[in-house]
């Protein structure tokens, strides 16, 4: 075989080496390729699936989001409405109290007014006793002094009765010394260095009276004589203490319509 035929034999071999290089590395190349597509394809499809699962999530927080919201709103809705119910029941815890102090204060009238009526009914009597008739009469006739709560307690005052005649008021007209004439059952002489004249008075027992005379044995601030028309009924009286009330205070005259007697 010559030197040529050598050489090209050698060429043929390396060609048919080259080719079955070249199929062999295709095929490798196409099977990397496959393989790397299959690893493509799976980690896209769980990227895709990743990203559905993240969406959903999004969606499930954002739902979340919204319901939180609701719900304070709602808590505080609910917040408010309990303020609101507890500052009512409050309200209503005071005015409990208020008219529990209300009530005390009904009941202590009562009592009060019971008391009343009884002493005046025992003066009744006493008068009765003796043959008087009692006489009605009106005080300020603008006025409701019987419904008068701001009436003021002024303590034990003495108290002694007497009639308009002339040994006792000093006159056979029945004048008092504040010029008007004496009102039975209605007028009292008190000190007037003290009590100014047309100062009403409470007197548990003889009820309202008016300042409207002196005497010569009434001295001090807690000292009166109540004026009545039968001497029987002044002994029967006598002298005792009683409670007194300031109701309103005179300005040291007695007006003519101060006092107004029934028809």
């Amino acid at each position: 075989m010559t030197e040529k035929d050598k050489q090209k034999s050698a060429d043929i071999w390396m060609f048919k080496v080259l080719t079955i290089t070249l199929v062999l590395t295709s095929t490798l190349l196409a099977f990397f390729c496959i393989r790397v597509n299959n690893v493509v394809n799976q980690y896209k499809e769980k990227y895709n699936n990743e990203c559905v699962q993240s969406m959903l999530i999004m969606k499930s927080n954002q739902s979340l989001t919204t319901n939180t919201n609701n719900y304070k709103s709602q808590s505080d809705e609910l917040s408010k409405l309990n303020n609101d119910l507890k500052k009512q029941n409050e309200e209503i815890k005071r005015q409990l109290e208020d008219l529990k102090k209300q009530n005390k204060q009904l009941e202590a009238t009562k009592r009060e007014l019971a008391d009343d009526n009884l002493q005046l009914q025992k003066s009744l009597k006493k008068a009765a006793a003796v043959g008087v008739k009692p006489q009605s009469y009106k005080i300020y006739s603008g006025d409701n002094l019987e419904n008068n709560s701001k009436r003021k307690y002024l303590g034990k005052f003495l108290g002694t009765a007497y009639t308009p005649c002339a040994e006792e008021c000093g006159n056979n007209k029945g004048i008092t010394s504040s010029g008007q004439p004496i009102v039975p059952g209605v007028s009292i002489a008190i000190d007037n260095t003290h009590w100014p004249y047309g100062t009403i008075f409470y007197i548990k027992g003889l009820g309202y009276t008016i300042a409207m005379d002196t005497g010569s044995a009434i001295k001090g601030k807690n000292r009166f004589d109540f004026a009545v028309l039968d001497k029987k009924f002044a002994y029967e009286l006598g002298q005792q203490y009683y409670d007194v009330y300031l109701v309103k205070i005179g300005n040291g005259k007695i007006s003519e319509s101060i006092i107004t007697k029934p028809a």
